[in-house]
């Protein structure tokens, strides 16, 4: 059997070191989808949770400082996914592309449309929840100042 010592773990992101491979799906299968992102939860979560919940096989890439992505991600930026031949980038289009694909984007135009709303508001709310830890934010003015605790 052939042996295989465990590298030392990374002290940062940007740790000199190559990408991470993690199979979800049967060794003797290889999966068409490979989803590619940072070693940390952010834009790549929600494609990764989709994965999860609707069981599609996939290989996760984590990928640390070494900026290897570059030269084939798309704006040379990450999430990237592959999916057979189609590459696909930005986190939106990924989601969107995955909940298609296992059909769960709504059964009929109108569905299609609610599917679509709740996606905007989840990013509006993501792109402002820094006023509720910044009150100093834009968009922390926004917000009714905290109740006091009473006396």
């Amino acid at each position: 059997a052939e042996s295989h010592a465990a590298a030392p773990a990374p002290e940062s992101l940007a740790a000199q070191r190559p990408p991470s491979v993690v199979r979800v799906a049967p060794l003797d299968d290889p999966p068409d989808v490979t989803l590619e992102y940072f070693a940390l939860r952010g834009l790549g979560e929600l494609p990764r949770l989709i994965l999860e919940l609707t069981g599609i096989p996939y290989d996760s890439v984590y990928h640390f400082g070494t900026g290897v992505y570059k030269p084939y991600a798309p704006f040379g930026q990450l999430p990237v996914l592959r999916d057979g031949p189609l590459l696909i980038c930005e986190s939106g289009a990924i989601a969107r592309h995955l909940a298609r694909k296992a059909c769960i984007d709504g059964g009929d135009a109108a569905d299609k449309a609610r599917v679509d709303m709740f996606f905007e508001l989840a990013k509006d709310l993501t792109s402002k929840k820094s006023g509720i830890h910044d009150p100093a934010s834009a968009d922390g003015k926004r917000l009714p100042p905290p109740p006091r605790p009473p006396p």
